[in-house]
């Protein structure tokens, strides 16, 4: 039995909830911190089966009028008019506030400036400090990292896994008993390389949960794993920016589902 079947019901512990907000003096605050902060904002749309997206910055807020200008980060400009201009609504996050919505186009002075429609309401997801996404199942994201253990090898072992889930703090992955030995809380791992089909990083990270997981009727198990969930100590901003658009388009049929 693979391990990569299992967790069908307890990977459901780890799915970031989202839930609707209303109240206007709430969507205004989040909406002028993100302003006040300077925080990045993304934008999309499909075509077809492909995503496209786009990064903008909120310039100004108009409470009077109900809407807000979003302007084009650099280099953005002819993205941001295409993704603006071809649909009467536009869906936004904003990973900062942790919050996603739908809104109109109201105006437009393109290239460089757009006015769209303060929401009615917004999603926003319950979650700790950082995004947590379950990842195992749809095999998306590789680890690839060496480790030192109490062997002749000087060069450390190699491990190559799939991830279980990743957030913009850590990530997670499974191990078999036999491998489970050469790991322990507080461990260093100055190298580790994460990749998608669409970027590859490196970063560093220690070891924070060691936790044994048992078969049972939900995960079809055959024989105990143990999850090692680590905590990334470096992250450049590169990095981060790929996470962000990552967890963007993971998370986009949940606000779609919640306009439906």
């Amino acid at each position: 039995m693979k391990i990569r079947r299992l967790f069908r019901r307890r990977a459901l512990e780890n799915v970031n909830k989202l839930k609707k907000v209303y109240d206007e003096a709430i969507i205004m605050n989040l909406l002028s911190g993100a302003k006040e902060n300077n925080a990045d904002v993304f934008i999309w749309k499909l075509i077809g089966a492909s995503k496209h997206v786009g990064q903008v910055k909120i310039e100004s807020i108009r409470k009077k009028r109900g809407d807000f200008c979003i302007t084009p980060s650099e280099g953005q400009d002819s993205i941001i008019k295409d993704l603006v201009g071809s649909q009467t609504y536009t869906d936004v996050y904003i990973p900062e506030a942790s919050i996603l919505f739908r809104c109109n186009l109201k105006s437009t002075q393109a290239p460089k400036r757009y006015y769209l429609s303060i929401p009615d309401f917004v999603a926003q997801l319950e979650r700790r400090k950082n995004l947590r996404l379950n990842v195992y199942e749809s095999n998306e994201i590789k680890l690839n990292f060496s480790k030192n253990i109490l062997s002749s090898n000087p060069g450390g072992q190699n491990f190559q896994k799939s991830c279980f889930d990743l957030s913009g703090g850590g990530f997670s992955f499974l191990v078999s008993r036999m491998e489970s030995k050469f790991f322990n809380l507080r461990d260093k791992l100055p190298v580790v390389e994460i990749k998608s089909n669409k970027w590859n990083h490196r970063t560093s990270a220690e070891i924070c949960q060691i936790r044994e997981i048992e078969p049972d009727e939900f995960n079809n198990l055959i024989y105990k794993v143990w999850r090692i969930s680590c905590r990334m100590t470096e992250i450049n901003q590169s990095f981060k920016k790929d996470l962000e658009k990552y967890i963007l388009e993971r998370i986009k049929d949940e606000l779609c589902a919640i306009n439906d």
